[in-house]
């Protein structure tokens, strides 16, 4: 091998290695290994990774994933692995507090004005098979007016949230909510989360925003009366609305609302099942003890107790009844093993379903072809005494994984990075 050949190997290696400084542990190289693109493994942490970043999140819009640029993995044997995903995500039309998952979730389209970016994650999968979110760092841009001009020139453009029409727009919108519905009483503008206005071919301005229970009552803007810091209340939910025409003459509105709380009820969560206290010992019925001699001993039951014994009929005589000629019963022992069928065995079997019918009792009740004992009327289980399980006195040493401090970067040598895209950009 030549000079120039080994320095070129060596370049090679040093994209992919890093170096690490952590708690415990000296300066150390780490060799990361990419991964092609369109790995189902790896696409599987994809999805799973936007989901655990939407549930992190607690303001803005849920993500959508569009594609998967570039993936590292670090392997760490018993510590687990470490994949380093750079992932491209879009905007969704889901306000974050919305239940509904990110995949039903529709991306918000170029004509409204596509967000869009990139989130470098961190995600550590144990040899268990759990999966956690390390870290997560994501960088949206809304795309430019003048990009969307060009190409939509009717097409509304963003407008500052914090803007008097905006705020105007939010609060008409929500008053005609009040009217529309009677879930919108109570409630308030919290937060104008997106603003857009159109000026061809009609005035219009478009508005996205929360809203929260006022139980202090509401200002000129609609927004909830604070009198104190304790004032402000969780999100109740999430409305967009739009208004056509001037705001302050009769203009034409339009709204809707998916609401997350309503008097104090959530509907994310499902409302838990009552539970009924129950005596911890549990009432075990007492019979009387059986006669010795079932035929002899045996009364019957009044079937009033205020009836006095003269009224009470004659105990049953089995002996009155003349018996019927019938075969003798055979009785069954699954434990006996199947002999030959010669004249002695015969004789043998014969003479011991004799032996043992002899000594049950009349309380044995006969079922077809078979005999069966039939338990007491106290009959109960005896509960064993089962010790638990101890668990082991030895504890395996745990083993903790590294992370890198830099997200890594660098070209893929895979062709397949970056991924195919989900969703079509402009």
């Amino acid at each position: 091998m030549d000079i120039s050949t080994f320095l070129l190997l060596m370049s090679l290696i040093s994209l992919h290695t890093f170096h690490v400084n952590g708690e415990g542990f000296l300066l150390m190289p780490v060799e990361l290994s990419p991964i092609p693109c369109t790995d189902k493994a790896v696409e599987k942490l994809s999805r799973l990774a936007v989901t655990y970043i939407n549930e992190d999140r607690n303001e803005g819009y849920k993500f959508a994933l569009n594609r998967i640029t570039n993936v590292y993995l670090h392997a760490q044997g018993p510590a687990g692995s470490v994949y380093y995903l750079d992932l491209d995500v879009l905007e969704t039309k889901c306000h974050i507090g919305s239940p509904k998952p990110w995949k039903r979730c529709e991306v918000r389209p170029f004509m409204e004005t596509q967000v869009s970016g990139s989130c470098n994650t961190t995600i550590l999968q144990t040899p268990e098979g759990f999966t956690y979110l390390y870290s997560y760092e994501c960088a949206l841009m809304p795309d430019p007016p003048e990009k969307l001009q060009q190409t939509c020139p009717t097409c509304p453009v963003l407008l500052s949230v914090d803007s008097p029409d905006a705020m105007n727009a939010a609060g008409i919108t929500l008053e005609a909510y009040r009217r529309q519905s009677t879930l919108g009483v109570g409630l308030g503008v919290k937060k104008v989360t997106r603003a857009a206005v159109q000026n061809v071919p009609t005035k219009a301005i478009f508005v996205e925003y929360t809203v929260q229970e006022c139980t202090e009552g509401f200002t000129e803007r609609g927004t909830c009366q604070r009198l104190t810091l304790k004032s402000d209340t969780q999100t109740a939910g999430f409305c967009t609305g739009s208004v056509y025409g001037d705001l302050n003459n009769y203009p034409d509105v339009k709204v809707s609302c998916e609401m997350f709380k309503i008097q104090n009820v959530d509907m994310v969560q499902p409302v838990k099942p009552q539970v009924l206290d129950l005596p911890t010992d549990p009432v075990i019925p007492t019979f009387p003890p059986l006669p010795d001699d079932p035929v002899n001993d045996l009364q019957p039951i009044p079937s009033h107790p205020s009836t006095s014994s003269a009224t009470q009929q004659a105990p049953f005589d089995p002996t009155a009844i003349p018996s019927l000629p019938s075969e003798a019963p055979i009785l069954v022992n699954p434990s006996a093993p199947v002999l030959s069928s010669s004249s002695e065995s015969e004789e043998s079997i014969v003479n011991r379903q004799q032996h043992t019918a002899g000594t049950l009792d009349s309380s044995s009740e006969e079922s077809g072809a078979l005999l069966a004992r039939r338990p007491p009327f106290n009959f109960r289980y005896q509960r064993r005494n089962r010790r638990k399980r101890q668990s082991l006195t030895e504890t395996t040493p745990s083993h903790n994984p590294v992370f890198l401090s830099d997200f890594p970067s660098g070209p893929s040598p895979f062709r397949s990075c970056p991924g195919p895209a989900r969703y079509a950009t402009v």
